[in-house]
């Protein structure tokens, strides 16, 4: 969690990673859902990146062969950690979680550090919370942004 008066700054690689990896989650259930494209294209803006771009990146990502597939590696575990949260936000926009996609999680936690329980923990909060639909785009990146 941030603490008051201190902001994170994220380089513009670290936001690429961010998007990229946010897209390869969607992906993993092998379809990226109308709420999904809603998600990513809103987590892009807030990015920075141009309509142009994230409209391409979501419609050509199933066929887009130059899209790196392995996990990103940030500057920082707390970045990491606010991905993680960012991307339990997006796969409860699906009601059905898919276990790819939790791995893709786990995975993203292990290239940064962060152990795997933290993403259980945070999966159980969100359950717990219930996000309702105007919550589920209160993006955690936002808070560095």
């Amino acid at each position: 969690m941030k603490k008051k008066g201190t902001k994170m700054q994220i380089s513009q690689l670290d936001k690429s990673h961010y998007f990229r990896a946010m897209l390869l989650l969607s992906g993993k259930d092998e379809k990226i859902s109308k709420n999904e494209r809603t998600f990513i294209d809103f987590l892009g803006e807030k990015l920075g990146f141009e309509e142009s771009f994230r409209r391409q990146a979501l419609n050509t990502f199933f066929e887009n062969e130059y899209i790196a597939k392995e996990p990103p590696k940030f500057s920082n575990p707390e970045l990491a950690k606010t991905f993680i949260r960012d991307g339990i936000k997006l796969i409860i926009t699906d009601p059905k979680l898919h276990q790819k996609e939790i791995d893709w999680l786990i995975k993203v936690a292990n290239v940064n550090g962060i152990d795997e329980s933290f993403i259980y923990r945070e999966l159980a909060e969100a359950k717990n919370n219930n996000f309702p639909q105007s919550d589920r785009y209160s993006l955690e990146i936002e808070n560095y942004l």
